[in-house]
């Protein structure tokens, strides 16, 4: 039953960007073909020849898709994405014994078809639709096997770098740490030497500078305010589109530091979670209890400070949450509620009301609106449950990094 609904989920959603031509896969069509098909004649290869927003790595995922021949990217794209996820869905079905625990993954596994359902197309038409099934099952994988999990994750992080944060938390609370460390230098070091090798030694880290040097994109919560400033006609405020980044940004007094409080904001997040995470992990608490929570509260931080905010974030949420009702199950049941509210609310205004938030029109910045509030909701909780789990630490044993919550 599962897998025929998988299977429904994921033809519906590549319908919905391939042959009804949703928005959503503008980039992979009109931006990842156009990259691949220069790479692939000589042209020029970005990332190795020049500079880029995403890390080397994602050139991967972004030349797979010629296989599937000439005027067919796009549908290879989801052939490659369908893939993955499916991959992915079955090591999270099948990876471990046991009826309590498969009962959980089985939860987990319809709570994540849910999630792709009500979050649209745009869950598989972005190069986070292939950094997902990589971070889910390092994730799972990270307190039993945690060189595979350390693997998977410094993959996904050179494809985009959201999944360092996922890759901090397995560092932080798995006990077998060391393993993760050198699966991640072992890791970067191959593709760091591959990419030189190729002659993009100069470029290797130019995702870092492009990133620092965008403004506040129209969707992150941290715009919300210059929005409904420029809604109600306040002189200066305004949408506009950056053509070097290629996204919707918002400008006008006071949106530029927002964009440089993003990164300290982000900062600080990460030192007082990562700080907590280790104090609790520290005082004996469970790798299976620490590891869902840190995950899950970092990522809030990236995508609640984020000067970014693109709609395909929220499918960063799946990772940490599949984590989190595999492993701990009561605890992470208000998260993925509040994380299924978010995903419809996002597929509410994109794709197919964007034209209106482009031109901040009441009803669509309403809906972005109670989406951003949700995110700082689920922040909270996240950050809620981390401090819970002082708690528990002061009160379970310790137990070997093998063992599963029940």
């Amino acid at each position: 039953m599962l897998w025929a609904v998988f299977v429904v989920v994921s033809v519906w959603l590549g319908w919905q960007g391939y042959i009804a031509e949703a928005v959503p896969y503008g980039d992979v069509s009109f931006v990842y073909e156009v990259w691949a098909a220069q790479a692939a004649q000589g042209a020029g290869t970005i990332g190795v020849d020049t500079v880029w927003v995403y890390p080397v790595f994602a050139l991967v995922p972004i030349m797979l898709p010629l296989l599937a021949g000439q005027g067919t990217y796009a549908l290879g794209w989801i052939v490659l994405v369908s893939v993955l996820n499916a991959a992915a869905f079955s090591y999270l079905m099948y990876s471990s014994r046991g009826t309590t625990r498969n009962q959980l993954q089985r939860v987990a596994a319809w709570w994540w078809l849910a999630f792709l359902l009500l979050l649209g197309p745009i869950a598989v038409a972005r190069l986070d639709s292939v950094i997902t099934p990589l971070a889910i099952v390092g994730l799972l994988a990270a307190v039993e096997r945690p060189a595979v999990a350390g693997a998977l994750l410094t993959v996904a992080t050179w494809i985009k770098v959201s999944p360092a944060a996922l890759l901090a938390a397995a560092l932080v609370a798995v006990d077998r740490r060391r393993r993760v460390f050198i699966s991640v230098l072992v890791t970067s070091g191959v593709i760091i030497a591959i990419t030189v090798i190729l002659g993009g030694a100069s470029n290797l880290f130019s995702f870092l500078g492009q990133q620092t040097t965008r403004g506040l994109q129209i969707e992150a919560p941290l715009a919300t305010p210059f929005l409904w400033l420029a809604a109600l006609g306040q002189e200066g405020y305004a949408v506009y589109y950056d053509t070097v980044i290629l996204t919707f940004q918002v400008m006008g007094e006071g949106t530029n530091i927002a964009a440089d409080l993003s990164s300290v904001l982000i900062a600080l997040g990460f030192v007082g979670i990562l700080g907590w995470g280790m104090l609790i992990h520290r005082k004996g608490s469970r790798p299976n209890h620490v590891l869902p929570a840190v995950a899950l509260a970092l990522t809030m931080v990236l995508i609640v400070f984020n000067k970014v905010g693109s709609p395909q974030y929220i499918g960063w949420l799946a990772a940490p949450i599949i984590a989190g009702l595999v492993m701990e199950r009561t605890r992470f049941v208000a998260p993925a509620v509040i994380a299924l509210v978010l995903a419809a609310l996002t597929q509410s205004f994109y794709p197919y009301l964007y034209a209106g938030l482009l031109n901040v029109q009441p009803l669509e910045l309403s809906l972005l609106t109670l989406r951003n509030i949700g995110e700082v909701v689920l922040l909270a909780v996240s950050v809620w449950i981390l401090y819970e789990s002082k708690l528990k630490a002061t009160s379970l044993p310790h137990i070997h990094a093998g063992s599963v919550e029940t």
